[in-house]
């Protein structure tokens, strides 16, 4: 009877054994808390137009804890000479800018999305009008957030794993697409400290460029 009572308690110790072995991996890419993943450009006798296409969590807090995501979209535009009041209107998205001093520039943020090559940009200005096409930063062969993210997460495992306890990894991950005469990512890991480990990632290759520790 001892030996068919010993029975149950080894199956029970081997579920067990595996139930520890086949746990599953942390998914880091559940945790970006900032994907910006589009960009769209101007410039020309003294116009230039950024737009910015995101999706990033509210309240937007450097904490190392994810919370809800939302869509935003951003614009921001330099004139050729300063004006009190600013209307943008990107087909039946836009509104009234706001003068930001310390960047020199114009800038609105909706909810609306903004897609495509091309983006028919509107601009009024007192009795001055102006309207533009800003073009997409992304060509063939460019990797999305989530690529560049996995391309961090290769190159410093090790960084992941001191931050991940019992299955859940202790930060968020901020991934934003970047444009200087080519395509590149910053990739901010924030821990619960509030320190970020940031990188620079080619946008093609997935090779760190550069890497930065950030302290609070």
């Amino acid at each position: 009877m001892k030996k068919f009572a010993l029975i149950p308690l080894c199956v029970l110790s081997l579920s067990a054994a595996f139930a520890v072995g086949c746990k599953k991996p942390v998914n880091y890419l559940d945790y970006i808390s900032e994907m910006r993943y589009g960009i769209w450009l101007y410039s020309s006798d003294g116009l230039e137009v950024k737009i910015y296409r995101s999706s990033k969590e509210t309240p937007y807090i450097a904490d190392g804890i994810k919370s809800e995501m939302c869509d935003l979209t951003e614009v921001y535009v330099t004139l050729p000479k300063t004006y009190d009041e600013v209307e943008l209107s990107i087909g039946s998205a836009g509104g009234e800018m706001n003068w930001q001093a310390v960047d020199n520039c114009y800038y609105i943020s909706f909810a609306d999305e903004v897609s495509g090559d091309n983006v028919e940009v509107n601009l009024t200005c007192g009795k001055d009008s102006y309207s533009c096409t800003a073009v997409s930063v992304l060509y063939g062969g460019v990797m999305d957030c989530n690529g560049a993210v996995k391309c961090v997460i290769e190159h410093d495992a090790e960084l992941f794993k001191s931050m991940t306890e019992n299955g859940i990894f202790c930060g968020e991950i901020y991934a934003r697409l970047l444009y200087d005469e080519g395509c590149y990512y910053y990739v901010g890991v924030c821990g619960r400290d509030k320190n970020i480990s940031a990188y620079l990632v080619d946008g093609e290759r997935g090779k760190i460029i550069a890497t930065k520790k950030i302290t609070a």
